[in-house]
C-alpha cells in the first residue's frame, strides 16, 4: 500500500499531520505539490504510476501508489481527470475533509471515498493496510508458484522433497515463498530436514536450518531425527551442522536407539567423538537393553571405549 498526497502549499500543516499518521502505520507515501488548484500537471502526476495511457493496470507497478489522497480543494477539471484515471487504473481515490467536495461532479462522486476526520482516516488506513498485506502475500505466492512451474517443477510437497534431496536451493526458496512450510513433510511423513540428512544434501541442510527448520522433528517412518538419519547414512559433516544447530542429542528412534547408539554400534569413531564431545549420553539403553557403551564393549572397540572413559560423564 502506498499513498500519493495531492496538495497545495496552503495545506502544509495538514500534510505534516497526515504524514505523521502514515508513518505511524508504516505506510509508504509521496507528496504531489501543486502550485495552485488549477495546476493541471497531468504528465507529472502520471509519472508516479509509470502509466502512460496503456491498458496495463498501474497498480501492477510495485513502486506505484495504490491510493491517491486529495488534501486540498482542486478545480473541477482535476476531479474529472482523477475519476477517469481511477476507472482505468483501479487506483483508490480519497478526499480528505469537505472543502474539496464542491469541485466534484455528481456523476463522478462514486469514484471517490470521502474521509472527514483524522480518526476516520486512521480507521480506513488500518483496514486497507491489512487488505493490502494479504493481497501482497497472495501475489508473492502466485509469483513463486509460477517460478516453480517455469523451471518444470511441480508445486507439490513430494517435488519439494526431491529438490531438497538434490540440493536445489533456488527451488526450495520458491517453495517457501509459495507458502510451503520449512518443516513440510513428504507423503511418508518425513520432514524436509530428514530428507536432506538421508541424502547427504548439505546445502539443503544449511539452508533449511537458516530458514528456521525445527532440528528436532521426528520422522513418521523411522521415528528418527535428522541427526539420527545423518548418523545412519554416515554423513559426518551434516551431523556436525545439526549439532551446531542445537539438535537434541539423546532422542530415541523407534528401536530406542539414539544417534550415539547408532554410531557406536557401527564403530564410527569420528561420529562418536563428535557426539560424545557435544554431550550425548553413552548409557541410554535401547529396546534391547543395550547402550552405546555396551555396544562398544560387545564389539571390543577399544578406541570408542576410551572416548567414553575420557570424555563422557557416566550416568548415575
Amino acid at each position: 500500500m502506498k499513498l500519493l498526497l495531492i496538495h497545495t502549499k496552503d495545506e502544509n500543516d495538514t500534510l505534516s499531520r497526515l504524514q505523521a499518521i502514515l508513518s505511524e502505520f508504516g505506510i509508504a507515501f509521496e507528496g504531489f505539490l501543486l502550485n495552485s488548484p488549477e495546476d493541471m500537471d497531468i504528465g507529472r502526476f502520471t509519472a508516479f504510476f509509470d502509466f502512460s495511457g496503456s491498458e496495463e493496470n498501474a497498480s501492477d507497478n510495485a513502486n506505484a501508489p495504490t491510493h491517491v489522497l486529495v488534501i486540498s480543494p482542486l478545480c473541477s477539471q482535476w476531479f474529472d481527470f482523477l475519476a477517469g484515471f481511477a476507472f482505468g487504473s483501479r487506483i483508490h481515490l480519497l478526499i480528505y475533509r469537505q472543502e474539496a467536495i464542491p469541485g466534484i461532479s455528481k456523476e463522478f462522486a462514486a469514484f471517490f471515498t470521502f474521509i472527514r476526520t483524522e480518526a476516520s482516516l486512521q480507521t480506513y488506513l488500518n483496514v486497507e493496510n491489512e487488505i493490502s498485506k494479504k493481497h501482497d502475500a497472495a501475489r508473492s505466492i502466485i509469483k513463486a508458484q509460477e517460478s516453480l512451474i517455469k523451471t518444470g517443477t511441480p508445486v507439490t510437497v513430494e517435488s519439494m522433497a526431491q529438490c531438497v534431496s538434490q540440493d536445489r536451493v533456488k527451488e526450495i526458496t520458491f517453495f517457501l515463498d509459495a507458502g510451503f512450510s520449512v518443516d513440510s513433510r513428504n507423503n511418508a511423513g518425513v520432514p524436509m530436514l530428514n530428507t536432506a540428512a538421508r541424502n547427504g544434501s548439505r546445502e539443503s541442510i544449511r539452508f533449511l536450518i537458516t530458514a528456521g527448520a525445527d532440528v528436532n522433528l521426528i520422522s513418521e517412518d523411522r521415528g528418527t531425527t535428522a541427526l539420527i538419519d545423518s548418523v545412519i547414512a554416515q554423513y559426518q559433516s551434516i551431523a556436525e551442522d545439526l549439532v551446531k544447530a542445537g539438535t537434541d542429542l539423546n532422542v530415541k528412534d523407534k528401536n530406542g536407539q539414539t544417534a550415539l547408539t547408532v554410531a557406536a554400534g557401527a564403530s564410527m569413531k569420528e561420529m562418536v567423538e563428535l557426539l560424545i564431545k557435544a554431550g550425548a549420553d553413552p548409557d541410554i539403553q535401547d529396546s534391547l537393553g543395550a547402550s552405546a557403551r555396551k555396544y562398544a564393549s560387545l564389539f571390543k572397540n577399544e578406541a570408542i571405549l576410551a572416548l567414553f572413559d575420557t570424555v563422557a560423564v557416566k550416568s548415575a
